[in-house]
């Protein structure tokens, strides 16, 4: 590893709407001399900053490559040096389910049944694993690369990143590559990885994480609490899911004839839907009761924009609409994600 690091390591933490992704797309547009790349977790979102380039440029600079976090550790960092850590032939692909119980008890000496399956497919929970262990048993080649291979990377959806993965983000801080990771703790709806290595710092935790590695790297932390697409009395109802968080402010959004909060029976559904043409959401596919209207789930609409949501809320959201206490509300990333979609009204289906 370089015993010079960047100077320009940069976190941004941002609520919902806060321009995140569209600020990465406008930094690396502005600077097209650069070897850039650009990650985020999910293929959603990797989908997101695709359109969010053509809007913006017409297409994906030939400077940027763009890939999810996963196939970026895969191609990148696993296999150019994995004869650091195994003797196994080169890794096929990834292998995203959970880990199987028995493998707790695998000594990583043991790396060919530590880190790959029978198959020779890697485990994605423990693929950030392998290429801190790669870096660390090839003298700092894996970073080496990387700091050859680009001038600048970029990370969005930061707060889905988790245990191993965070310790390979601290190796990244601590190199030549210019840094720069958004992301939304209250948003924290996915983790790349569920292994013990900094459980507490996981979702919301990351917060701390950052802290402690900003006193070691070179690292620079800003915190943003404007709202382009949210008015402000969906900010308020959001915010108050996240009651220790900075206060979020609706800046440019225009006011309409129906804004706000809404509470609705189901026997007002079909005309509600007529008037106003919300895109309903659902937490997930095992909702059952939406009316046979399409729905989106939750999860899959984080990063997107809609004027109007209707949503069928779980029976978490159902007694918080009801006690307003935060500890009813259930799943709250999820939640939060679900309101902060909608620019003029969030209106909800109760029974």
């Amino acid at each position: 590893m370089s015993p010079q690091p960047s100077l320009n390591n940069h976190v941004v933490l941002a609520c919902a709407g806060g321009r995140k992704t569209t600020g990465i797309v406008a930094a690396v547009v502005a600077h097209r001399d650069r070897r850039v790349l650009v990650t985020t977790y999910t293929n959603e979102n990797l989908d997101q900053l695709t359109q969010c380039f053509i809007r913006h440029c017409g297409c994906v600079p030939a400077n940027v490559t763009l890939v999810t976090w996963f196939s970026f550790l895969l191609n990148e960092c696993v296999r150019p040096y994995q004869p650091a850590v195994t003797n196994a032939p080169r890794i096929n692909s990834l292998f995203f389910d959970r880990l199987p119980q028995g493998l707790r008890y695998v000594a990583k000496t043991d790396a060919d049944r530590y880190y790959l399956t029978s198959g020779n497919n890697i485990y994605s929970e423990r693929t950030a694993e392998f290429a801190c262990a790669a870096d660390d048993a090839s003298g700092g080649k894996v970073i080496g690369r990387l700091e050859q291979l680009f001038d600048a990377i970029y990370i969005d959806e930061l707060q889905d990143l988790a245990s191993y993965d965070q310790i390979f983000l601290d190796k990244l801080f601590k190199s030549r590559v210019a840094m720069t990771c958004v992301g939304d703790p209250r948003q924290a709806t996915y983790a790349t990885n569920h292994g013990r290595r900094n459980s507490q710092f996981r979702g919301e935790g990351i917060v701390d994480w950052l802290n402690e590695v900003s006193r070691a790297a070179q690292l620079s932390i800003e915190h943003r609490s404007e709202s382009y697409r949210c008015n402000q009395q969906i900010c308020d109802f959001a915010d108050a899911l996240w009651p220790d968080m900075p206060r979020t402010v609706s800046v440019d959004v225009p006011v309409t004839a129906h804004d706000g909060i809404f509470l609705i029976t189901r026997a007002d559904v079909e005309s509600y839907v007529r008037e106003h043409r919300p895109v309903v959401l659902r937490y997930s596919k095992a909702t059952k009761r939406t009316m046979g209207l399409p729905s989106i789930n939750f999860g899959l609409s984080k990063g997107r924009t809609y004027d109007r949501v209707l949503i069928f809320p779980t029976a978490g959201i159902r007694r918080y609409l009801d006690t307003r206490a935060v500890e009813d509300a259930g799943d709250i990333p999820k939640f939060y994600v679900a309101v902060t979609r909608a620019r003029f009204s969030v209106a909800f289906v109760l029974d």
